[in-house]
């Protein structure tokens, strides 16, 4: 008998384990409902995007496409034109500038540069350093008569004191292209 109360004890207690077992189970379960809402904490922006997918209509959105396809084919066609290179490449040859400004301050050439390069995009400016002077010229003229006709144009949108001068100019220089077709990321690189 003392084996059957052993035994007696040992189911009390498995059933007894059981129970909680059971029990815990059924308190730790959610609804499914509950369960769905704790698992997704970006509910109501789910619903939000299923409502608004259903009403998305993107033939509301289109643009003209041929309109796109146009501007996109003219500004590669001016970055390609821009990458090609001349059967000839830059040589220094002796020539004519106009001279705009000398001064001995660097932010006052660079401002007038950067001036010059906005209106008058067609013509290559640079900056000449002799020491201690900045010296802002702008064209590659092999003659002078082109090169006072270049003083003309800048006397007249604002730069009366500029002059033309002898220097090196660059005989075949590169293809300007607008600067809006420049991103900084993507440089024109020319082929080899």
């Amino acid at each position: 008998m003392p084996g059957s109360l052993k035994n007696q004890i040992n189911n009390f207690a498995f059933l007894l384990n059981g129970l909680f077992l059971l029990f815990s189970l059924i308190i730790g379960c959610k609804s499914p409902e509950a369960t769905r809402k704790g698992m997704d904490p970006n509910n109501e922006f789910n619903s939000f995007l299923q409502k608004y997918e259903k009403t998305f209509q993107p033939t509301e959105y289109n643009d003209e496409v041929d309109f796109i396809l146009q501007e996109d084919k003219k500004e590669r066609d001016i970055i390609e034109a821009a990458r090609v290179l001349k059967i000839a490449p830059p040589e220094t040859i002796p020539g004519f500038r106009a001279q705009v400004i000398f001064t001995s301050e660097i932010e006052e050439a660079n401002r007038v540069r950067d001036s010059l390069l906005n209106m008058l995009s067609d013509e290559w400016t640079y900056i000449v350093y002799e020491t201690p002077y900045y010296k802002v010229r702008v064209g590659n003229f092999i003659e002078r008569a082109s090169a006072n006709m270049l003083v003309k144009k800048l006397s007249t949108i604002g730069y009366k004191d500029a002059w033309v001068v002898p220097d090196r100019i660059i005989k075949n220089p590169p293809n300007r292209i607008p600067d809006s077709f420049i991103q900084p990321d993507l440089q024109p690189v020319p082929k080899n």
